[in-house]
């Protein structure tokens, strides 16, 4: 009478399988490797883009500055060794001190300030003056600040045909308040155009981004089940032995999904968290390390850590299926028989 053939239990199925890492562990850390690389990709193109949206504000900030200091460049020219008239008619918004930070980095040599609302702002190179020195010894004169009156009185030379001087508004709500000199205004709405060419390069970027992650993530499944076909190759005598010895093809198929899931956890960990890590010092780098850590939020980077994990463990086992078959249905003696 054929008894029925005992199911090993599954600690000895981890031994086999952690014997066999042992001894082809080049194999095993360049399969290892190929995960993490695939799963750190991945990762990095998650953080990134949470990154992205924590930063928006700043990201904003520093468009409209570009664009409001080309504005401010197209009407006065180089602003190198120029000493700049500013008249503060109020609060100033953040993007007007920017706008006053980068003319100082552009190389202004002072500003002449008159402050005749708001709180005070601390600028480099910056010297108090009243209202009639603004009009009679500078060229340019910038309008920043949340007023809405202007002392029309006091403006009236500086429209005059003997005398005419640039004036830069950085809200386009001043230039356009009653009683306001004739000037020019560097807050400007996006055009149509500009607007639809932004919308287009999005969608454009968001297509090549989905493309680039799944053709990853191919290369990184196909690379998996190529090193695992070998890995079957190489162990031809060892199958044959082992069915041999009563080893059901179950087993067989366990020890290659358990090998294949430990390659994948240990990848996943170590790709996920070098993902992580290089998205948030690029970010670091370009917008500085407060800003980058005073925006991120924990909670989504975790779900987007574990859940980066948990597929590089997925890729490892789908990649294991057809080597796994391929093991557990060969002829033990026919395995016996190879020699590799």
């Amino acid at each position: 009478m054929i008894r029925k053939q005992v199911r090993l239990p599954l600690s000895v199925a981890f031994g086999v399988v952690l014997q066999g890492i042992r001894i082809r562990l080049g194999r095993s850390v360049v399969t290892m490797l190929g995960v993490a690389l695939g799963v750190a990709f991945l990762m990095s193109i998650l953080s990134a883009n949470m990154l992205r949206r924590s930063v928006s504000g700043e990201t904003a900030l520093r468009f409209e500055n570009q664009r409001m200091m080309g504005f401010l460049k197209v009407e006065t020219g180089s602003l190198r060794d120029k000493t700049v008239g500013v008249w503060q008619t109020g609060d100033l918004s953040e993007i007007e001190k920017r706008v006053l930070q980068s003319a100082l980095a552009e190389g202004v040599e002072k500003f002449l300030w008159h402050r005749s609302a708001g709180s005070s702002v601390t600028l480099a190179r910056t010297q108090s003056a009243t209202l009639p020195e603004l009009i009679d010894n500078e060229m340019t004169l910038i309008v920043v600040g949340n007023g809405q009156k202007f002392a029309t009185a006091d403006l009236t030379n500086l429209t005059g045909a003997d005398r005419r001087k640039l004036i830069i508004y950085t809200r386009k709500a001043l230039a356009a308040t009653a009683g306001a000199p004739e000037g020019v205004a560097l807050e400007r709405e996006l055009r149509p155009d500009e607007v639809e060419r932004a919308e287009r390069e999005a969608a454009v970027e968001k297509v090549r981004t989905v493309w680039i992650v799944v053709i990853s993530l191919l290369v990184t499944l196909i690379g998996i089940t190529n090193a695992l076909l070998m890995s079957v190759t190489e162990r031809f005598r060892e199958i044959g032995t082992m069915k041999c010895l009563g080893a059901l093809s179950s087993f067989i198929r366990q020890i290659f999904f358990i090998e294949s899931a430990l390659i994948g956890l240990v990848g996943g960990v170590l790709g996920a968290l070098f993902g992580l890590i290089f998205s948030t010092l690029i970010y670091m780098g370009t917008y500085g390390v407060s800003l980058v850590v005073g925006s991120l939020q924990a909670g989504p980077l975790m779900i987007a850590l574990v859940g980066c994990i948990f597929g590089g463990i997925a890729c490892s086992i789908l990649a294991a299926i057809y080597p796994a078959t391929f093991a557990s249905r060969m002829v033990p003696a026919t395995a016996l028989r190879t020699n590799i």
